[in-house]
């Protein structure tokens, strides 16, 4: 698959990071200097999150599931529950490290 080099995905990124309120809702979230914490265990959160993905996701209309970015830092696990709703909803799942998307599932 590789890097991808068009600058016309208009999607707007998912961000993963604990900024996140919406898809972190109901989670335990701390703060130390400059940094936010996960304070619910993994086993949990992944529930939560799967949760509150699906919620998000049913709010966009089907019509405009065309493309997702993915993006922000968070643990593996949080972007392998967000990825595993998302690819039977969208037609193209990308990942963005801030060195530009990565195409990484496409459908249709």
């Amino acid at each position: 698959m590789g890097r991808v080099i068009k600058a016309e995905i208009m999607e707007k990124p998912f961000d993963l990071s604990l900024t996140n309120t919406e898809l972190y809702k109901g989670c335990i979230i701390s703060e130390t200097p400059g940094k936010l914490n996960l304070e619910t265990p993994p086993a949990e959160a992944t529930y939560i999150i799967g949760r509150n993905i699906n919620t998000i996701v049913d709010k966009i209309p089907s019509l405009d599931r065309n493309e997702i970015i993915l993006t922000g830092k968070m643990a593996i696990w949080a972007y392998l529950v967000v990825f595993h709703v998302v690819v039977h909803q969208f037609r193209r799942v990308y990942y963005d490290d801030g060195k530009g998307p990565i195409l990484i599932a496409a459908h249709g």
